[in-house]
């Protein structure tokens, strides 16, 4: 890996206080410019010009299942994983770049799933049938204060995870998605998300619920869980769950999230060249021994 631009190696040094899971680790959020901001088209050419420095890979991910932990294997699953967000368009942005020996995607779970803490408040926000007897106020908890989606999941298209799906479409929401094989085959998945931050999300619609103003040099809580599945035939099981804070319970534990620091527009990223850049070489050497 290269060294850290000045303005995230500041970002992460100063932040580091309000880390959660893993303790002491916070990852750069890359403020895209107005006029860079990437189109949500499942090209994923507007992220190459962004710089190592805020990338996370599957070397950050834990398996927390079935066992492997840290014991990643890049010819069976790879990743390669950007966040950003814009001041302007006050949107947070995620971009998967995924290399699998077996895709099921579309048809089936191999998933990323991503946990949104907005306003970093933690707590519960998810399943709460468990602690209430009221099915009417667990839907109104689920999701409130952080959400959590799946790209695909069995079907096109971003999913959140609990009553509420209209925020995961235009205006509030978008998603695409593209692949280098049909399903069952080795190759890529790409996949481009925007969603929009929440300090109350009311799943009856956005007239009641209340946006998050994101702010340069806050910190946000994410959490990203990787799944991978192999054999379709066995129904229900999967090689590896890959999250990237190594809590399981994250899928519904805001305190479990990881912190993510929105940066400042980065002087180190050639954001005139955006459309031609080409994808940093280490990468590229990599994604050339999975073939």
């Amino acid at each position: 890996m290269k060294k850290l631009s000045l303005t995230a190696a500041i970002l992460l040094l100063t932040a580091t206080a309000w880390a959660h899971a893993p303790a002491g680790v916070v990852y750069p959020a890359v403020q895209f410019p107005n006029g860079n901001v990437p189109t949500i088209d499942g090209d994923i050419s507007d992220w190459d010009v962004i710089t190592e420095a805020y990338w996370i890979t599957h070397e950050q991910l834990t398996e927390t299942v079935t066992g492997l932990g840290t014991s990643w294997d890049a010819t069976d699953l790879a990743v390669r994983v950007i966040l950003g967000w814009n001041a302007t368009t006050n949107k947070f942005y995620i971009m998967e770049d995924r290399f699998d020996d077996a895709i099921w995607v579309i048809t089936d779970w191999d998933s990323m799933e991503f946990q949104f803490d907005a306003d970093h408040s933690g707590g519960r926000f998810g399943m709460f049938n468990e602690l209430t007897d009221s099915q009417e106020e667990a839907d109104r908890l689920h999701g409130a204060q952080a959400q959590n989606y799946g790209i695909n999941n069995g079907g096109p298209g971003t999913m959140a995870w609990h009553k509420a799906q209209w925020h995961t479409m235009p205006p509030w929401g978008d998603w695409a998605t593209s692949q280098s094989v049909p399903e069952g085959g080795e190759g890529f998945f790409f996949a481009e998300t925007m969603i929009t931050g929440w300090d109350d999300l009311d799943w009856n619609g956005s007239d009641t619920s209340v946006i998050h103003q994101f702010e340069e040099g806050e910190i946000v809580g994410f959490n990203l869980s990787m799944v991978d599945e192999d054999n379709v035939e066995d129904s229900g099981a999967y090689d590896g769950y890959w999250v990237l804070s190594a809590q399981t319970d994250s899928f519904r534990e805001g305190d479990l999230l990881t912190d993510v620091a929105l940066a400042p527009i980065d002087p180190d990223i050639d954001w005139a060249n955006q459309a031609t850049a080409v994808e940093d070489a280490s990468w590229g050497r990599l994604k050339a021994t999975f073939k």
